[in-house]
């Protein structure tokens, strides 16, 4: 069996551990932070047991037939053979304070790997009335910040890391950040001053791609599905999507674009101002086409905008409006693309 394969599968039977992730307290809490110190390659490993412990793993495991043979003759083995096993890892077991015992998690984490459907089988085992309920209790509260058109919204998250929410963005987190990670998703544009914390990685999650950070600050705009920007302002990221199943590390300066549909992915270079000058009032654009425009406009400005006619060719539009009003604004494009315009409170026409 794998060394991998081994500390999940003790971590499994390891009544503290199990405790730990269903029914925390502080005392636990210190000791597991202090034990992943010490051990921080087994952090994969400690995941791992902790979503099969929550029901949240919904691929099967795959576990060899070694594996599956050598689990099923421990089970027969008695008390004395499962502690000298777990011995080996060096945990620290008070079965005066653990609320089942060793043997009886030791087959539970067999079952479950052999059968490979984790959340069923840990309900018929915990022996709750309504184990699903409690398995509900145990997870965050989660919040959801929502920007409207023509809205911003900066505010911290429970582990003192800073976000900027663009106009027409929507970010979900957990009301407390667990022990093991920091993870939100999101919706359109935000910046993030991550506070840095060595033991859980920080994850913004946009569609098919994730972005991780230690202590970063960096920009993700996913306001169009169909690209993905990631610009990296200091520290260090590490980029992965599914889809390709690949990683990619960015530097300072840098900006990850990523084409879902074309599945290609290209490393560019981006200044601070075209990476984050929405968070200071900046308005830019780089060679937008006629339609990016708008959406932008509509975004920012938190206006309707309807369509007479159409561009005569086009549009190739570059320029930075910064803390300016929308007339002006308009203006100046009119002049540049030759169209005339109305504005009626939040609605605006503009005629080819």
């Amino acid at each position: 069996m794998g060394n991998k394969e081994e500390t999940s599968l003790v971590l499994l039977t390891n009544p503290e551990f199990v405790q730990w992730v269903l029914h925390p307290n502080k005392e636990l809490d210190i000791y597991w932070k202090n034990w992943i110190r010490v051990h921080p390659d087994s952090l994969p490993e400690v995941k791992e047991a902790r979503e099969i412990l929550l029901g949240l793993k919904h691929k099967p495991l795959h576990v060899s037939q070694d594996v599956k043979s050598r689990m099923l003759q421990n089970i027969l083995a008695n008390d004395q053979a499962v502690s000298s096993e777990l011995s080996r890892y060096s945990f620290d077991y008070k079965e005066s304070k653990s609320w089942l015992t060793i043997k009886q998690w030791y087959k539970v984490a067999v079952i479950l790997v052999l059968t490979c459907y984790s959340g069923y089988l840990l309900n018929q085992f915990i022996g709750s009335e309504n184990p699903i309920e409690e398995i509900e209790k145990i997870q965050p509260a989660l919040i959801t910040k929502i920007t409207h058109s023509g809205e911003k919204l900066n505010f911290k998250l429970p582990d003192g890391s800073s976000v900027w929410l663009n106009s027409g963005s929507q970010l979900t987190f957990p009301k407390e950040f667990d022990s093991l990670e920091r993870n939100v998703v999101l919706i359109g544009e935000g910046y993030f001053e991550v506070k840095r914390d060595t033991l859980r990685a920080f994850k913004v999650v946009s569609g098919n791609l994730e972005t991780e950070a230690l202590g970063t600050s960096f920009n993700v705009n996913f306001f169009n599905p169909k690209q993905v920007l990631v610009s990296l302002l200091s520290g260090k990221v590490k980029i992965q999507t599914k889809a390709l199943d690949e990683s990619y590390i960015l530097e300072p300066g840098q900006q990850l674009q990523y084409i879902p549909t074309e599945k290609e992915i290209k490393i560019l270079k981006v200044t601070t101002e075209t990476a984050i000058g929405w968070k200071d009032g900046l308005l830019s654009f780089k060679n937008a086409g006629f339609s990016e425009v708008v959406e932008s406009l509509e975004r920012w400005y938190g206006v309707n905008i309807q369509v007479s006619g159409k561009p005569s060719k086009a549009w190739k539009l570059s320029g930075r409006y910064e803390n300016q009003n929308l007339d002006l604004v308009l203006d100046r494009m009119s002049f540049i693309e030759n169209f005339n315009y109305d504005i009626n409170k939040k609605n605006i026409h503009l005629k080819f």
